[in-house]
């Protein structure tokens, strides 16, 4: 019985090595996705695991101010956004650190970005969120922001229906648009209830409401 499944195996090896070559990229990732998503979920679990830990253990280390998550953004804006964001709040190197996360994609509420996602909200690492719609409602729905407009005070009735119940839904010509920092039309931020830097959040909040 051995021999028979060795010799079936070595069959379909011998099949996908020949085929391989003529497949396209979506053939390709929907083959290994389809017998390898065991390992590959678990390489991604890992490599979260280690991103989380990382985190917490610079957060150990350095004061850390804010720390943002851009759902979707551009990789190569955000050392622009962390020192746009420090001047405007007037931080300096030795007040700490304004962390910007662009690394969660913006797939559509697929199953990375929302590992991705739930594992920094469980671990109280993300103070300001900037995400889709879908991606704010999802949370908002449990629950998981501050009331905006009592959070902003008394400065809420100056950006008028741009500050929703929860969050914020930025206007047409926003500093991100302008920068291209992000590809979605609508753009939402939100303060998560477990924010480790809530006024800081806050600054940021009226920084992106400028």
């Amino acid at each position: 019985m051995s021999i028979k499944n060795t010799e079936k195996s070595t069959k379909e090896e011998d099949i996908v090595k020949a085929a391989w070559g003529t497949m396209t990229l979506g053939k390709k990732l929907e083959y290994l996705w389809m017998y390898y998503k065991g390992w590959l979920a678990g390489a991604l679990c890992l490599v979260l695991a280690v991103s989380v830990g990382v985190t917490m253990y610079k957060g150990m280390h350095t004061t850390v101010l804010l720390n943002a998550v851009v759902i979707g953004g551009d990789d190569l804006k955000a050392e622009w956004l962390m020192e746009s964001f420090a001047q405007y709040a007037e931080i300096g190197e030795k007040d700490g650190v304004v962390q910007i996360r662009t690394n969660i994609p913006d797939d559509g509420g697929g199953m990375m970005s929302t590992t991705a996602l739930t594992t920094l909200m469980g671990a109280d690492a993300i103070d300001v969120l900037v995400c889709p719609a879908d991606v704010y409602e999802d949370y908002d729905g449990h629950d998981g922001f501050f009331n905006m407009k009592e959070i902003l005070g008394e400065k809420a009735e100056e950006y008028g229906d741009a500050v929703l119940e929860n969050g914020v839904r930025l206007k047409a010509g926003n500093i991100l648009e302008k920068e291209q920092m992000t590809a979605y039309e609508e753009i939402y931020v939100a303060i998560p209830v477990n924010s480790q830097n809530p006024e800081t959040a806050v600054k940021f909040v009226e920084y992106l409401l400028q």
